[in-house]
C-alpha cells in the first residue's frame, strides 16, 4: 500500500506585479494543504524596499520548515530575506530569479534592483542563510541570465543549485516550472 506523506505548507513570492489569486499560485494552492504567500502587487511595490524584505523575512519566520518557492523579482527580496535572518528554511525555490544588476548589450537593456549592493556584500561577507536545499531554475535566454552570477551563487549554496533550461526565457514555460517544483517537492 503505498502512503503519500501530505505536503504541508507552501509559501509562495510572486514577481513583479503577481497574484496569489492566478498563474502559478493556483497550482501551488492546489498541491498544498496551506498555501499561504505575498503578492509582489503594484501596492506592495509602493513600501520601501527594505520594508518590503522584512515583510517576507516575517511570513518565512513563521514556519521555516514549509519550501519557499520564489519567483523573478520575489525571489530577489526573498534572497534579501535570508540575510541575518535568525532562522535557517529547510527549501527554497527560485524560478527564474532576479540576482542583481543585469546588462545584455546586444539589447541595449540594464537593470539595477533597490539593495544590489547589499545582496552583493553579503554573499561576500556570508551573512546570507544558506536554507537546507536551494534550487534555481532559469532559462539560458532569460535577459537576466548570466553565468558569471549562476557560478557565485553555485559557489554559495553548493554546486548544482543552478539548473539552466536551454531556450527557455525569463518566462518559464508552465510545463518546466510544474516539473521542477513536482521534482524538488518529491511530488508525483
Amino acid at each position: 500500500m503505498l502512503i503519500l506523506a501530505p505536503m504541508t505548507s507552501i509559501l509562495y513570492i510572486t514577481g513583479r506585479g503577481g497574484s496569489l489569486q492566478k498563474g502559478l499560485a493556483v497550482y501551488l494552492a492546489s498541491i498544498a494543504d496551506e498555501f499561504d504567500g505575498v503578492a509582489v502587487s503594484p501596492q506592495f511595490l509602493r513600501q520601501e524596499p527594505l520594508h518590503q524584505v522584512q515583510i517576507i523575512q516575517e511570513k518565512i519566520k513563521e514556519e521555516p520548515t514549509r519550501p519557499i518557492i520564489a519567483n523573478s523579482y520575489g525571489a530577489y527580496l526573498t534572497l534579501l530575506a535570508l540575510i541575518g535572518i535568525d532562522v535557517t528554511p529547510d527549501m527554497v525555490l527560485l524560478l527564474s530569479p532576479v540576482l542583481g544588476a543585469a546588462s545584455a548589450k546586444d539589447r541595449m537593456y540594464y537593470s539595477r534592483p533597490p539593495l544590489t549592493n547589499r545582496l552583493e556584500a553579503a554573499l561576500s561577507n556570508n551573512t546570507l542563510i544558506r536554507p537546507k536545499v536551494t534550487k534555481l531554475i532559469m532559462g539560458d535566454q532569460d535577459e537576466l541570465y548570466s553565468p558569471e552570477r549562476i557560478s557565485t551563487i553555485d559557489s554559495y549554496f553548493g554546486m548544482e543549485t543552478a539548473q539552466i533550461v536551454a531556450g527557455e526565457g525569463h518566462m518559464l514555460s508552465q510545463s518546466t516550472v510544474q516539473e521542477f517544483v513536482n521534482d524538488n517537492l518529491m511530488l508525483d
